[in-house]
């Protein structure tokens, strides 16, 4: 391992699976992202292409690439294009700078001198500057050897990335997942007592604890600022204060980045989205939006959100069937939040309403509940892409995926008490072998539904 790069303090026996897990350092505390996995696979096996990690505002790729840089190379040369207007003289040229004149240019302006053999370089947000992609690769191709990443915040293509889709190794961070909660908040035990529940049940006085740390991840969130903060002064006063300062700040971003000719749609689709997912039926409907909208007016503006990674965009789709790309109903969609601690403040929820309720997590608004259901999901490798599925007004299943060719439904309840006319419409109708339902009950088999519960769905 290189030196500087920090694993778990602890073994096998007590990390959430049964390899070495790889941290981070934010702010002085060792906090795990999932990613650290994959930057190591980039690492040892595929340095020939360059990282290219996107993700939203805010959900922490600066500090991971940052920190796994430090960790893994002698020295890190990292320019932030947005903030550091001045290093955009360094890219005026795009691709026809020479590699030695533009490396020479890099150590001038950072005032360090580059040992090559041992530097990794990091360009964040290379689109706010001209020809800045253009002379980044250009670099990779003169000297394919330079360990090279390249952050943005658009998920989506940013200038003339299409170019070079063959040299990138391409990364999606999200905000963090309940595992890496449990992890942040050093009871990173509870992960493998969660791991063993498909041998064993989980006992009830630790799930009595893991269902408190579950309650404090559906108010915190995964955005890491508040993560982070949560971890170290447990006060969820803070925690909203901080979620809704991160939210003026995700609003002024908006402002900022968004094209004036889309600037009034995107805003108004933007703060649709609590009254959007708050409906019975999730389906967007452009209505909320503006009485007087029309599809063909708003596609640009919802395709540019998406794009930012601010909204996670769902497809209905027609019929149950493999391959599901093929049901796609291209009209018919449900927009998500980025965070459901996000959605929260958005909704205009204080932690006090959620801590308060009666049943905990079995009252919990329904989207927002569906909300961290798609993250968890989003994070498991079984899952590829998610789709929901309705039947006029009779029936819906939250999501559905794909998984070897078997289509599998996936119902979103607080108990599984509640009926399932919806799964058994689906199934009925679909003959499909596999159904998941979510609740907080115990993993279990029955009827061939595979119950689920929701602490542990990034381990199935």
């Amino acid at each position: 391992m290189p030196a500087g790069m920090r694993k778990c303090l602890t073994k096998c026996d007590i990390c959430c699976t049964t390899i070495y897990r790889y941290t981070i350092r934010m702010e002085g505390h060792i906090m795990y992202r999932i990613i650290m996995n994959d930057l190591m696979d980039w690492y040892e096996n595929a340095q020939d292409k360059v990282l290219f990690l996107k993700g939203a505002k805010g959900v922490g790729k600066t500090w991971t690439m940052v920190d796994f840089g430090q960790g893994f190379f002698k020295q890190l040369i990292y320019i932030d294009l947005e903030k550091d207007t001045e290093s955009h003289i360094l890219f005026k040229k795009g691709s026809k700078i020479t590699a030695a004149k533009f490396l020479g240019a890099l150590a001038a302006y950072t005032d360090q001198s580059i040992d090559e053999g041992n530097t990794i370089f990091v360009f964040d947000e290379p689109q706010h500057a001209k020809n800045a992609l253009n002379a980044i690769m250009s670099l990779k191709e003169q000297r394919p050897e330079l360990p090279i990443c390249v952050i943005s915040s658009t998920v989506g293509t940013i200038g003339n990335e299409v170019q070079y889709t063959d040299m990138f190794y391409n990364l999606t961070l999200y905000p963090m997942t309940f595992e890496e909660f449990l992890t942040a908040n050093k009871a990173q035990n509870l992960c493998k007592f969660i791991e063993n529940q498909k041998l064993e049940p989980v006992m009830p006085e630790i799930k009595d604890c893991i269902i408190e740390y579950l309650k404090a991840y559906y108010v915190v969130g995964g955005m890491p600022i508040v993560v982070l903060d949560y971890v170290k002064n447990k006060d969820l006063n803070r925690v909203d204060a901080i979620l809704k300062a991160l939210l003026d700040r995700t609003n002024e971003y908006i402002e900022k980045e968004v094209p004036k000719n889309l600037a009034l749609k995107v805003g108004k689709i933007w703060k649709s989205i609590p009254s959007q997912m708050q409906k019975d039926n999730r389906k967007f409907m452009y209505q909320y939006v503006d009485e007087k909208a029309r599809a063909r007016e708003y596609e640009k503006s919802v395709d540019w959100l998406v794009d930012t990674g601010l909204v996670r965009k769902i497809n209905r789709i027609k019929n149950g069937v493999a391959p599901l790309a093929e049901q796609i109903d291209d009209k018919s969609f449900e927009l998500y939040h980025l965070d459901h601690g996000l959605l929260r403040i958005m909704c205009g929820l204080p932690y006090s309403q959620v801590k308060t309720s009666e049943d905990g997590l079995d009252d919990i608004n329904g989207a927002l509940l569906e909300q961290l259901v798609l993250s968890e999901l989003t994070m498991n490798n079984t899952v590829q892409k998610l789709y929901f599925w309705i039947s006029g007004a009779t029936a819906r299943i939250d999501f559905v995926f794909e998984d070897d060719g078997e289509v599998v439904p996936v119902d979103v309840v607080p108990r599984i008490r509640r009926k399932a006319q919806s799964m058994k419409v689906f199934n009925d109708r679909y003959k499909n072998h596999m159904a998941i339902r979510i609740s907080l009950d115990d993993l279990g088999f029955s009827k061939g539904v595979l119950n689920i519960p929701l602490y542990g769905l990034w381990n199935f």
